[in-house]
């Protein structure tokens, strides 16, 4: 027999030599020993009574079943230590006691990330959401998924806050977990300045219709993931007829169930958020009908290029919010979409950030490949808005399109761009567009853009609506903002085919309007209905090199009305303001015409109005001016200029008012309220015609408080049919000056019409005409009510250097009085005194009453008779003979009458 010794070493050998051979085995069949080992769970309870089961397979998957928990009320809670679910693998949440739960709510203590490859899964608890908090981060790989019968929630948070105050912590704590709420969610609390990120890497995660996503923590970036093919996989949120909600953070403070900013503990919310990042590719999904919202609180919200999505088709309300000092991105080729082909209302799309910038690439032509923000309607449900709003800058670069659009029986939706205290720049493309359109029965949307504070800068881009012949009208466009800076082709727009007026075009500036390179503000009509009224209110306008501001019917509707209200006005270089019925102006694509056209309505009207006491309306340049016009049957639409100092058309510039198709109305008329004076030189005009045989000259009334001035110019009204009479000239200023210049009222087989000038001093130089008359019919009547009139010679200048104002400042006050106490009056020869109160003799040359230099001090005005071919710039420099007296050209008592002064208030 053995000793005991002896067989104890035998079994030793033995059991030594099994452990060998058994690694041998599983070394030979590929199996590392250490796996052969009974593996860890990948989750496992760290309190409140959490149980995991141990693995079971589940149709090829396997299955780690949660059950137990803390119960209060309808609110269960999950305490784990680590919550990882590996490939294949599914965690399962179980309601083994069968009661009626309303939030499964999960926190993870043992600071590690979760990763989620697998599934979450809820059994047994109906529609509960599901919540899960891990304070070091969460990541879902490409397989992961969800089988959730309500809502999910995950979060880097450190507290979920309910609606009684009370609180469920990151970090177990027994006061805490004892006193568990039974109240709703009420907000998600952070408690540390780097909270942990979220990402999602090509994970499909899917809720049932109705129902959330929402992932709340530190930086949360939506990416494609890699396939075990080697391809990849672009991330999807979906939650169909639901919403989706993103927010981060880089701050402590409190997101509220709602997303908004809620204090925090310690009366102060947010200071900074973090960032959304969304790959190419990636969808955030609410598609199906009814009220889907996307909504996103970040700091920086950022879409990498090659059409990131955010998907709302066929459902309404997304969103898109964040807060001060935020940035939102969208790199080139980046998208955001909604659309709906039901009878609900269409998602809307709002960003909200204090930067937004939208970049398109340079090189992008079609629409498919720009950087977009759009809404679609495709059946009887209306598309939804869209809304910017930034409390800082907003630019777009390059191909950027904005858009709603309806195809069906809803109406387009609004379009929405505002900056508090920023500029709005649409810059470096032609293709570049804001825009809200409608293609069938529905009503177009407004597009409003607003920086109440700052500039607009159009530079290349445009601002539209469009109507279709079927659609309800609407279309209004609205601008408003300090100033507003319009080059390279940019063009604000409302284009109308429907039978109702659209709503026009109105721009409300605080400074200036800036036109030039071709910019276009234009309404159009194409149907009976009248084109768009246009609008425009600013201190100053300017539109230069062949910019346009035109509103036009193409059809038998009226064209619609031109306001404008300026302290100035400038319009130069081939620049002009038109409204009536006229063919369209050059602007390329936007608008194409096919067939022919014969407009047959009324043109439109123009009012200009200047606010100040310092406006004026300046026209320069030859092919510059001021169009009221139709080409069809209408009648010409009318001008009214109104400026509180001055207008001045020069060199070329031109006012009409014409009607000039065969069957025309009448012209329209022009009317200028020049304020202080007028002056029209170098070869410009202001016109009325008409060329229908039936239809009457526009009339022309022009009235200015001082001087009325026509140098090398054309005032007429001329009607070329067999039967129209001519149009009335009216000017009514204190001077008139003729100077090579034609005032006329023609008619061929009618009446000529009838020219009055009512003022003290018509000027006419002997190269100027004044005439009344018709070809066949009687010629019209010329009236000049003024006591000095037909002077021949020549007008001179006044000098450059005016007499010393206390030369002139001399006390009346007595003689005012018409009291019986002496006084003494200086008065030069054949002259009233040279003072304020008294009235100078002509204002054709220059004489001084006390004989001094002309140069040096100019008190009185003469008139000579000079020599042909003599420049009136000499007329200083001639001698004092030949001097005509204006008490010798006026009735007796005229001047005295006509000029004194009565009684005043002065001190005795």
């Amino acid at each position: 027999m053995r000793s005991a010794k002896q067989q104890a070493v035998t079994t030793t050998c033995l059991l030594f030599s099994l452990v060998l051979c058994v690694g041998f085995c599983l070394t030979a069949f590929g199996i590392p020993p250490g796996f052969a080992q009974e593996p860890a769970s990948p989750m496992t309870s760290s309190g409140l009574n959490t149980r995991i089961s141990d693995p079971t397979s589940v149709a090829g998957e396997t299955q780690y079943t949660i059950t137990g928990g803390t119960r209060t009320g309808t609110n269960l809670f999950h305490s784990f230590g680590d919550f990882t679910i590996p490939n294949d693998t599914i965690a399962n949440f179980l309601n083994d006691s069968g009661l009626t739960t309303s939030n499964v709510l999960g926190r993870v203590t043992g600071g590690n990330p979760s990763t989620i490859l697998g599934t979450i899964q809820t059994t047994g608890f109906g529609d509960a959401s599901l919540f899960l908090m891990n304070p070091a981060g969460i990541v879902f790989g490409p397989s992961a998924t969800l089988s959730v019968g309500g809502s999910v929630t995950f979060m880097t948070a450190d507290h979920i806050r309910f609606a009684d105050s009370a609180r469920f912590n990151a970090i177990p704590s027994v006061a805490t977990d004892t006193l568990l709420s039974t109240a709703p969610v009420a907000a998600y609390g952070f408690l540390g300045s780097a909270p942990g990120a979220i990402t999602v890497r090509g994970s499909q995660l899917n809720v049932l219709e109705g129902h959330t996503i929402t992932l709340v923590g530190g930086d949360i970036t939506i990416q494609n993931g890699p396939l075990g093919n080697g391809s990849t996989q672009p991330a999807r949120l979906s939650a169909p007829q639901g919403h989706i909600n993103l927010a981060t953070t880089q701050s402590p403070g409190e997101f509220l169930d709602s997303l908004a900013a809620a204090p925090n503990v310690n009366g102060a919310s947010f200071r900074s958020y973090g960032s959304a990042h969304f790959e190419p590719g990636s969808i955030l999904d609410v598609r199906h009908t009814g009220n889907g919202q996307v909504s996103i609180r970040s700091g920086q919200l950022v879409m990498d290029i090659q059409n990131a999505v955010l998907d709302t088709t066929d459902g309404t309300a997304p969103t898109a919010n964040t807060s001060p000092q935020d940035t939102i991105v969208l790199a080139p080729g980046s998208s955001i979409v909604s659309r709906t082909s039901s009878s609900e209302s269409g998602p809307t799309i709002t960003l909200g950030a204090d930067q937004i910038s939208l970049l398109g690439h340079p090189d992008t032509i079609t629409d498919q490949s720009a950087t977009s923000i759009t809404t679609f309607s495709e059946g009887s449900g209306h598309a939804g808005s869209i809304a910017l709003r930034t409390t800082g800058n907003m630019g777009m670069t390059d191909v950027v399109n904005i858009s709603s659009t309806s195809t069906s029986g809803g109406n387009a939706g609004n379009v929405e761009l505002s900056s508090t205290h920023g500029n709005i720049r649409i810059t470096n493309s032609v293709n570049t567009a804001v825009a809200s359109l409608t293609i069938d029965s529905g009503k177009t949307g407004a597009v409003t853009v607003s920086a109440p504070e700052g500039d607009i800068v159009l530079d290349g881009g445009n601002l539209f609506t469009s109507s279709s012949p079927t659609s309800q009208g609407g279309g209004l466009l609205e601008v408003s903002a300090k100033n507003l800076y319009m080059a390279n082709s940019s063009l604000l727009s409302n284009d109308s085919l429907s039978r109702f007026k659209p709503d026009g075009i109105i721009a409300t500036l605080s400074g200036k309007l800036t036109m030039e390179g071709g910019s276009l503000i234009v309404a159009s009509s194409l149907s009976d209905a009248p084109s768009a009224d246009i609008t425009l209110t600013a201190k100053e306008i300017v539109a230069t090199q062949r910019s346009i501001i035109n509103n036009a019917t193409f059809a038998s509707g009226p064209g619609g009305q031109l306001k404008i209200a300026a302290d100035t006005l400038r319009v130069t270089d081939d620049a002009q303001l038109s409204s009536g019925s006229t063919k369209a102006p050059n602007r390329g694509a936007l608008l194409q015409i096919l067939g022919d056209i014969s407009p047959t309505g009324p043109g439109g009207n123009i009012t200009i109005h200047t606010l100040g006491p310092s406006g004026s309306i300046l026209i320069d340049g030859k092919g510059s001016g001021i169009f009221a016009e139709t080409e069809g049957s209408g009648s010409g639409g009318s001008i009214s200029l109104t400026a509180a100092k001055s207008i001045s058309v020069n060199h070329g510039g031109v006012i009409s008012a014409s009607s000039t198709g065969a069957t025309a109305g009448n012209a329209g008329n022009i009317s200028l309220d020049a304020g202080q004076q007028l002056d029209v030189t170098n070869g410009s005009s202001i016109t009325t015609a008409t060329q229908s045989p039936q239809a009457n000259g526009g009339n022309i009334a022009i009235r200015a408080i001082d001087r009325i001035r026509f140098v090398d110019s054309t005032i007429s009204t001329s009607v070329k049919g067999t039967e129209g009479s001519g149009g009335n000239i009216f000017i009514d200023p204190k001077v008139v000056v003729l100077q090579g210049s034609e005032i006329t009222a023609k008619a061929v087989g009618g009446a000529g019409g009838n020219i009055t000038f009512v003022t003290p001093l018509f000027l006419a130089d002997s190269a100027s005409l004044v005439s009344a008359s018709s070809e066949r019919g009687p010629s019209g009547t010329v009236t000049i009510q003024s006591p000095t009139s037909n002077l021949s010679g020549a007008v001179g200048q006044l000098a450059a250097k005016p007499g010393p104002p206390q030369v002139l400042l001399q006390n009346h006050c007595v003689a005012k009085t018409s009291s019986d106490q002496s006084s003494f009056i200086l008065a030069g020869r054949d002259a009233l005194p040279a003072d304020p109160g008294g009235w100078l003799s002509s204002p054709v040359a220059i004489e001084h009453w006390t004989g001094e230099d002309v140069e040096e001090h100019a008190s009185g005005l003469m008139v000579r008779r000079i020599r042909p071919n003599q420049s009136p710039a000499l007329l200083a420099s001639m001698n004092k003979g030949g001097t005509l007296s204006l008490r010798g050209l006026t009735p007796q008592g005229f001047l005295v009458n006509t000029f004194a002064t009565g009684p005043t208030d002065c001190p005795s």
